[in-house]
């Protein structure tokens, strides 16, 4: 079960996400910051006196752009006044939890703010990148610093003075596990090891000339002759009755498991190819499949056992589950916290 963190922590850390899977940026625009068309004023609020900017705004849509982009959603102009007033508002909170933090007297060392900033740099593939994505979202090393500072003093306040008040006792426990036993159920899972052969795929690169593409046609062709007659040669030496393990690291082009004879641990019906899934859960416990094609190449499969499926006991999760219904339950506590904060707080919004 993957639980919801609370305390998680926009803005601060959310540039990471500004690297693509290939090294590139996600680039900024030069032009003024505008929503919906319309120029945003350099301040854009302030709470009991302290101005929060433009620019802290403006790191914050282009975060939740970029995270939006990944998940396959398209951001219409439209609804760009409706995000950064929300992203506004939780500004606001944050900067409303920071101020108490700091009348309880809460410092935070130099020495762990350091160390926030060089556990966010080993995400990056090196120090260029680094500081390409701090210029990306505007941040400078102050500005990281700061940001970093005021995260970790509101995850203190609210482990101090939110936290405490939450009660969560084993009948709430048990009750969640009953009301949502489906998720606390492990899947059958198959142990099984497999003979692997590959072939050629598409590089995808255009190829101008017919003769050419005719070439690396069959040139592809022959590769994958020689696999199947090399699959077929594993299949032929298993039908004799050699073991499979020994034919796998002999034959088996897999890496990662040939040399432990093909053993690729249990797996669930969902974590593997379809073709190897389809054969999988047919076969009986000491079988072997014939030789299977898939995308990626040929292989042979048998399979050592089946675990049943099952539920998880309560007590094997109830750790889990304690934590997630108090991360819940502190999420309303500080949501109410800081309703009542709103109302005895300066606040002024300028967009």
């Amino acid at each position: 079960m993957k639980l919801i963190s609370i305390l998680n922590r926009p803005g601060t850390w959310a540039f990471i996400g500004l690297i693509t899977l290939t090294g590139s940026v996600f680039a900024e625009n030069k032009a003024n910051f505008t929503i919906n068309g319309k120029a945003v004023p350099p301040i854009v609020a302030k709470v009991n006196g302290t101005e929060l900017t433009s620019d802290l705004l403006k790191r914050e849509m282009i975060a939740y752009q970029l995270l939006a982009s990944r998940e396959g959603q398209v951001l219409e102009e439209k609804d760009e006044e409706k995000i950064a007033r929300g992203l506004l508002m939780k500004a606001i909170d944050d900067e409303l939890v920071y101020q108490q933090g700091l009348k309880q007297d809460i410092k935070i060392e130099t020495v762990t703010i350091e160390r926030e900033i060089e556990h966010i740099q080993t995400q990056f593939p090196d120090k260029k990148i680094f500081l390409s994505a701090l210029a990306a979202q505007r941040l400078t090393f102050d500005v990281l610093k700061s940001n970093i500072k005021k995260t970790l003093v509101k995850e203190e306040f609210i482990r101090i003075k939110i936290a405490p008040q939450v009660k969560v006792d084993d009948k709430q426990v048990k009750s969640f596990y009953e009301e949502n036993k489906a998720s606390f159920k492990n899947p059958k899972t198959f142990h099984i090891s497999h003979i692997y052969v590959s072939i050629p795929r598409p590089s995808g690169e255009k190829i101008e000339s017919v003769e050419d593409q005719a070439k690396a046609n069959e040139f592809i062709d022959w590769i994958k002759k020689e696999a199947h007659k090399k699959i077929i040669e594993a299949s032929l030496a298993l039908k004799a009755g050699k073991n499979f393990s020994n034919i796998a690291k002999e034959f088996s082009e897999d890496a990662d498991t040939s040399q432990k004879g093909g053993d690729l641990g249990f797996i669930s019906k969902g974590q593997t190819l379809p073709e190897i899934s389809s054969a999988m859960i047919k076969l009986k416990v000491g079988g072997t499949s014939n030789v299977i094609e898939s995308s990626l190449g040929f292989h042979i499969i048998h399979l050592n056992n089946i675990k049943k499926s099952h539920f998880i006991v309560l007590d094997e999760v109830k750790s889990e589950i304690l934590n997630h219904l108090l991360k819940i339950e502190t999420n309303k506590y500080l949501q109410k916290y800081l309703s009542d904060l709103r109302k005895v707080s300066k606040i002024k919004i300028f967009i």
